[in-house]
C-alpha cells in the first residue's frame, strides 16, 4: 500500500513540474508559476488550462494563459489574480 501511495506522489509531483515549467516557458515568473500551482487551483483545471491555450497557438500565451485562469476563478467565485487582464479600458486590450 504505501509502495503504491509513493508512485501516486511522484506522479503528482512530475505533474507539477512539467506545468510549473510550461508557465515559466512561456514567460510567467517562477514566483507567480509557484502561486498558480498551490493548493487552491486544482491541477487538472490548470492542465486543462494550458492544453486549450496550446492547441489556440495564441501570440502571447502568458497572458492567454491568465486570461483563462481568472475565468476559471471566476467561476468559481474566487476574485481574479491580476483584475487589470479581465477588464478592459478603451484602447487596451
Amino acid at each position: 500500500m504505501n509502495l503504491w501511495k509513493n508512485r501516486l506522489k511522484e506522479n503528482y509531483n512530475v505533474r507539477r513540474r512539467l506545468v510549473r515549467d510550461t508557465l515559466i516557458e512561456w514567460g510567467i515568473p517562477e514566483k507567480l508559476a509557484k502561486k498558480i500551482i498551490n493548493p487552491p487551483h486544482k491541477l487538472g483545471d490548470i492542465e486543462k488550462i494550458i492544453h486549450t491555450t496550446g492547441k489556440r497557438k495564441p501570440q502571447d500565451p502568458a497572458k492567454y494563459f491568465l486570461k483563462g485562469l481568472n475565468y476559471y476563478r471566476g467561476k468559481y467565485g474566487k476574485p481574479p489574480l491580476y483584475p487589470s487582464l479581465t477588464t478592459n479600458k478603451k484602447g487596451v486590450e
